[in-house]
């Protein structure tokens, strides 16, 4: 009760908040200042009260003994066990007219209606991009701020707590979530139920202007950015434009004939890394599509399609100057270099 009788003399010239004692106020005045004087020597996060900084060390120290029997994620103390549960338990009594989806609150479905409606209200000053949460600015702006949250095992940083949790599972090799139909586990019962999605061939994410198909919306956002991107990036040789100025680099690589990604196994080298994951997983896949005529397999039907093509000498990419044929679409585009470069 003392703290309900006590005066808060010691009062904010900028929002009016009273405490009751001066340390208090110091504390809260740092907070408008922006000033995190207390560093977290594990992690790098910056507190601007002790208190939260003792806190925040106390979960590093702390055991995990606190796991939720329906997904068994742990929490240090029971009061996040008891919070985490009244998640699993909760009514979502305010649902989506458009979508179904349900809400706990109220506000979770304000948020939701604003992304249908296509409303981004909440702006960043300094970048001019913009949320239909304010969550979503708020995390946008730790960005430019350059608040990182650092892994103690391997050094990547993350802008999020939550990223950093999730990233510290993969190191533990937490993967409680597993895939009933392949074996496969995962730290995220939102990554086993996008897998899942991929075993039902669920694509319900459709492109209006190619037609293409993909089981995430995310998948689907950065396709679009394929056909709104403005190929800024243009090549000097053959005058190929990229929207990226590292897929230019990547191009213009190939142009020079520099190989600098090489094969362990084989010791094939490519211009980009992607060209060398591509062949890599060639290496580890079943070659399961087999050559009628010499046995040799293919990962892949394409490839079985371009070896057959050989076999019957059809040379069907011609180029337009010289009228030389090719059987490969890639020979071709590599002799027409040769021309541009002329």
């Amino acid at each position: 009760m003392d703290i309900h009788a006590a005066v808060k003399s010691h009062k904010c010239d900028i929002c009016g908040k009273g405490f009751t004692r001066k340390d208090g106020l110091e504390g809260h005045m740092a907070m408008h200042a922006g000033v995190n004087c207390h560093k977290c020597d594990i992690c790098g996060k910056a507190f601007t009260i002790k208190r939260g900084l003792r806190t925040h060390t106390a979960m590093h120290a702390a055991v995990k003994s606190h796991k939720c029997d329906i997904c068994g994620i742990g929490f240090t103390r029971k009061k996040g066990l008891k919070r985490h549960m009244a998640m699993h338990a909760a009514v979502k009594r305010h649902k989506c007219d458009i979508c179904g989806k349900g809400f706990t609150r109220k506000e979770g479905l304000e948020g939701h209606m604003a992304m249908h409606a296509g409303v981004n209200c909440h702006k960043c000053d300094i970048c001019g991009k913009a949320f239909t949460i304010k969550r979503g600015l708020r995390k946008h702006m730790d960005m430019h701020a350059g608040v990182t949250h650092k892994c103690v095992v391997c050094g990547k940083a993350f802008t999020q707590m939550g990223t950093l949790k999730m990233h510290m599972d993969m190191h533990a090799g937490v993967n409680c979530h597993k895939c009933d139909i392949c074996g496969k586990a995962f730290t995220q019962m939102g990554t086993l139920k996008m897998h899942m999605d991929m075993h039902a061939g669920v694509n319900c994410h459709k492109c209006d202007i190619c037609g293409k198909v993909f089981t995430r919306k995310s998948g689907l956002k950065l396709h679009m950015d394929i056909h709104a991107a403005v190929k800024s990036h243009k090549c000097d040789i053959c005058g190929k434009g990229f929207t990226r100025k590292d897929g230019l680099e990547g191009h213009m690589a190939m142009h020079a004939g520099v190989n600098c990604h090489k094969c362990d196994i084989c010791g094939k080298a490519f211009t980009i890394k992607r060209g060398l994951r591509a062949h890599t997983a060639m290496h580890a896949a079943v070659k399961s599509h087999k050559c009628d005529i010499c046995g040799k397999g293919f990962s892949r039907k394409s490839g079985l399609n371009s070896h057959m093509a050989m076999h019957a000498a059809v040379k069907c990419h011609k180029c337009d100057i010289c009228g030389k044929c090719y059987k490969q679409k890639s020979d071709l585009k590599r002799h027409m270099a040769i021309h541009a470069l002329n």
